[in-house]
């Protein structure tokens, strides 16, 4: 018997007694997924590691979250998709991991779901993550609302965040019991040349930003930069060539000070409580009502099971 073999024989053997829970999320919609595990598997009573991959001066205790994470027994490993692939924070993070084995679920989160161009987001961090020793035996996309080019119904926002407790049951029903739910598919080498272009365009996103006069220098978007590309210079902050696109500073500015004239950037921002807010009290249409052409497929069948599994 091959060591894959033995280690995926061994993972079926009992559930982990801990769950490391690592995320890569920029404006909520990964960070919502990530929570939602952390809490499921707390009410199952099994220990929880969370850990953000957060370089920003907000974020704390980073070093002791390493540790209890090498420590946890098994991996839930959770990013929004960024160019058809992982955003870089997480491949930086693979590179220092240590997998000892230990059974792994790599979750990506988008807000087309499963279908082209996002078919094989998950195949180079999963090699990578093989690569370090981890046994990946499960896959998922999860939906979330966009941020991204499209504004979406303030209900179908609702639909979405409402259905994600029962979705993450049951991804952990099959993945603590040890099963092996792998999708085929890798990604293609013409989507492969277009993640790596539009990952060198997105450090330059930060030029591309302005800075209002609504500024009041209070330092919100330096502290909470991800990767720690902000600093305030003379009372302003100036963005630097390290950028994800990940668009925090943009839809998180306190005061709406900062300004990206780019299409792929929301006007009227995005916030998912905001949405939420909005939404107390109202019943949401159907998701047909919101999910209408081929855009929209892959939302329509996550909402609808019939995504796969």
């Amino acid at each position: 018997m091959s060591l894959k073999a033995e280690n995926e024989a061994r993972l079926k053997l009992q559930p982990p007694r801990s769950v490391a829970v690592v995320h890569f999320s920029g404006t909520g919609g990964a960070r919502l997924v990530a929570r939602s595990f952390e809490e499921d598997l707390l009410q199952r009573g099994i220990q929880v590691t969370p850990k953000a991959l957060d370089r920003s001066a907000a974020s704390q205790h980073a070093s002791d979250e390493d540790a209890l994470a090498d420590k946890a027994e098994a991996l839930i490993l959770v990013f929004a998709v960024h160019a058809f692939d992982a955003p870089d924070p997480v491949y930086r993070w693979v590179e220092e991991a240590h997998g000892g084995g230990r059974r792994t679920a790599v979750i990506s989160v988008s807000a087309g779901g499963e279908p082209w161009p996002n078919t094989g987001c998950r195949q180079r961090v999963i090699s990578a993550l093989e690569g370090r020793g981890f046994v990946v035996n499960y896959e998922k996309m999860m939906v979330m609302p966009c941020n991204w080019v499209v504004a979406i119904p303030d209900g179908l926002a609702a639909l979405l965040v409402r259905a994600l407790p029962s979705k993450v049951a049951l991804v952990l029903n099959h993945f603590l019991a040890g099963e092996t739910r792998r999708r085929p598919g890798r990604m293609s080498r013409s989507r492969a040349l277009i993640s790596k272009l539009e990952k060198l365009g997105a450090r330059r996103f930060g030029s591309r930003v302005e800075v209002s006069e609504a500024c009041t220098a209070c330092g919100w978007c330096e502290r909470n930069c991800p990767v720690v590309n902000i600093l305030l210079v003379n009372g302003k902050p100036v963005l630097g060539s390290d950028c994800v696109m990940c668009f925090r500073c943009v839809y998180g500015c306190p005061h709406g000070a900062l300004k990206a004239h780019d299409f792929q950037v929301l006007r009227q921002g995005f916030s998912i409580p905001s949405a939420m807010k909005r939404m107390e009290g109202i019943e949401a249409l159907p998701p047909e009502a919101y999910c209408k052409g081929p855009l929209w497929a892959g939302v329509l069948a996550y909402l609808g099971d019939r995504d796969g599994y």
